[in-house]
């Protein structure tokens, strides 16, 4: 493995990957950077569903179709009344 010229002093000894990646987490500790990544991660979910929920055809808005409204037509004319009975002839 060819040493990365910031690691070219002789004392510094070469990791022995990957049975020392462990080490890593020694040197950045989880409970300083998870919560501000995973606040951020967040605050960056929130704006691309919001952003792709206002698309036209996708989001909550577009899932339901509703009805188009019955057409409006004028009520039928009223039947002509009925002629009154003619007088009994006597």
């Amino acid at each position: 493995m060819k040493v990365p010229y910031l690691m070219a002093d002789p004392s510094v000894t070469t990791p022995d990957h990957p049975e020392e990646d462990w080490k890593i987490w020694t040197v950045i500790n989880p409970a300083t950077w998870m919560v501000p990544f995973f606040f951020i991660l967040f605050i960056q979910m929130w704006m691309v569903h919001t952003y792709a929920l206002s698309l036209p055809g996708y989001g909550f808005k577009d899932s339901v179709r509703v009805a188009a409204p019955a057409a409006v037509t004028a009520p039928a004319p009223a039947p002509a009344p009925a002629p009154a009975p003619a007088p009994a002839a006597e």
